[in-house]
């Protein structure tokens, strides 16, 4: 009687331990890839072919890849780039760089309307095809855009929809604060340098 109970318990705790372990793999299972979430960074390398002042700070690079005969344009804020003025990226040019670069996908605002008047001074015969829009109160548009930069303004329609925008706010869009506003705008990718210094091919 005795030995049967010796046998029901060792029996119980080899089931016991057998479950744990099948459990601990379970939850041991390695991730084998890994997610590059929209806007890291990525490395590159190639010769700066151009870099024209698109309007300080900001530039538009074109960097060339010889052994895959193809080149790439981005934009640049060289605010942003340690150790880097016009002078110095002026320099590099003809030269190998290497650079680390965003990618993301931004609204890029095109024009806004009221009332089916554009704000902008945009024609309809402007604007090209196949544009989003959105209908909602315009926020953000307090004062003009003084600096260099473009301010963050908002569209926010009655569906609890909110859409950002960075753009140089004009008077007309101060003045159409808080009302009722339709916004167009366009999804582009945009690729911009983080980062930049000089290299040796």
């Amino acid at each position: 009687m005795n030995l049967q109970l010796l046998l029901l318990s060792i029996s119980f705790v080899l089931l016991n331990s057998c479950n744990g372990q099948e459990k601990q793999t379970q939850e041991q299972v390695p991730a084998e890839k890994q997610v590059i979430n929209e806007g890291d960074a990525l490395r590159e390398f190639g010769v700066l072919k151009s870099a024209e002042d698109s309007g300080y700070p900001f530039y538009t690079v074109e960097i060339e890849f010889p052994e895959r005969k193809f080149s790439e344009v981005f934009t640049l804020n060289i605010e942003e780039i340690p150790d880097v003025d016009p002078g110095i990226l002026a320099g590099w040019v003809g030269q190998y760089v290497s650079y680390e670069y965003t990618s993301e996908v931004i609204n890029a605002l095109l024009d806004v309307r009221q009332n089916g008047k554009s704000l902008l001074g945009v024609k309809p015969s402007e604007l090209p095809k196949g544009l989003q829009k959105i209908s909602g109160t315009l926020s953000g548009a307090t004062n003009v855009t003084e600096g260099d930069l473009p301010s963050l303004l908002r569209i926010h329609d009655p569906e609890d929809q909110s859409l950002e925008f960075e753009f140089f706010i004009t008077p007309e869009l101060v003045e159409a604060e808080g009302t009722l506003v339709v916004g167009f705008y366009d999804q582009r990718t945009e690729t911009k340098i983080i980062s930049m210094k000089s290299a040796k091919k």
